[in-house]
């Protein structure tokens, strides 16, 4: 068996244990019966730059591309607004949606040539990745029963650039203020990517991050810079296990009112202790002895799902009516096929290790 920790659920562990505890796959696993929700735009935006960054067509005139772009947008926001009860859908939220999007990927496409200096090697890429176990070296973390644990997150893009260097990118929509310098630094997620990733490609090294932040109204704001001379052009590039030598400073940030671009080199002491916190989490979540507590605040209360029944287990009452009514069992996860970057363990690079393995340098 395999014990899996995901990104959202190690977020979830943090920020309230007794949402995580009725959320987590690996505990009570509930979540809220489907009622309408708003689409997620983040969701959809990912799902079209997937597109606009697939390597097998990134040599391709960019008009050629760009309608594909547009009908992956439409089939994220289709996909997320469900029918109600009689069959019917929200036709002007998704309307809504889909104008907003489309207006926001024009203007991104006369933007992006003008700071893509990469090429995309890998979109949309799941990976798992064992957790090595600080009190043992060269043995990896295992629950009490002797299951295999691993971190589980997805990539948003994966590419390389001139020296050879690889980076992380993540795409970020922005509703007010861009992110600080700070906040980016000490970004946990995809210092987590830069960490786990040589691990499930073995000995391919991540040289830093990239944060690719984009206005909700970017498609108002449009583009209002002409795009700089002499930028060369990126070509379709090989994936190497090593990364080439990384030079310069370590941030870098190029953009305009509509759009951001930075960039963030990671260094080898800063992602061992990434990994080293990671191991003391996971350790402390699968403990057989842990405590599990509300963290009541306005800014984690007022987004969570389970306020009802965490008000009644805080009043002294039982909510098995309440959970038994309100949420169900989360659906087994399943591989989408034909999703772009799907891929499974043994993917380009053989099976997968046994538990007490771990990568050296």
């Amino acid at each position: 068996m395999v014990h899996r920790i995901h990104a959202w659920d190690r977020t979830a562990f943090k920020r309230c244990r007794r949402e995580w505890d009725l959320s987590s796959p690996n505990r009570r696993n509930l979540e809220p019966i489907a009622r309408s929700s708003p689409v997620d735009l983040g969701q959809a935006l990912r799902e079209a730059l997937a597109v606009y960054y697939f390597p097998g067509m990134w040599e391709w005139d960019r008009a050629i591309v760009q309608p594909l772009v547009h009908q992956a947008l439409d089939r994220s926001v289709r996909g997320q607004i469900a029918a109600d009860a009689d069959g019917r859908t929200d036709e002007h939220a998704q309307q809504e949606a889909l104008d907003w999007g489309h207006a926001l990927l024009d203007a991104y496409a006369a933007w992006a040539p003008t700071v893509d200096d990469f090429t995309p090697i890998r979109v949309n890429t799941d990976f798992e990745a064992n957790i090595p176990d600080p009190a043992a070296v060269g043995a990896n973390l295992l629950t009490a029963s002797g299951d295999e644990i691993r971190y589980c997150d997805r990539v948003d893009l994966l590419a390389i650039d001139s020296d050879d260097a690889y980076w992380v990118l993540q795409h970020r929509l922005v509703t007010e203020a861009w992110a600080d310098q700070h906040s980016l630094q000490l970004d946990e997620q995809t210092i987590a990517w830069s960490w786990a990733w040589p691990q499930f490609y073995l000995g391919m090294q991540i040289s830093g991050t990239v944060y690719n932040e984009i206005r909700t109204d970017a498609g108002e704001l449009g583009v209002k810079a002409p795009p700089p001379a002499g930028r060369p052009p990126v070509h379709h590039r090989r994936m190497y296990a090593r990364s080439g030598t990384v030079s310069g400073e370590r941030l870098h940030t190029e953009g305009t009112d509509a759009f951001r671009r930075t960039h963030i080199r990671r260094g080898e002491t800063e992602l061992a202790a990434a990994g080293r916190d990671l191991a003391v989490e996971v350790s402390m979540a699968t403990s057989a002895n842990l405590d599990v507590y509300p963290s009541p605040a306005p800014s984690i209360c007022a987004r969570c799902s389970y306020r009802v029944p965490c008000v009644m287990m805080n009043q002294g009452h039982d909510p098995t009516v309440e959970l038994s009514q309100a949420y169900q069992q989360r659906p087994p996860e399943s591989l989408q096929e034909g999703r772009l970057g799907g891929v499974t363990w043994s993917m380009n690079r053989g099976a997968a290790p046994p538990p007490n393995w771990s990568h050296r340098s």
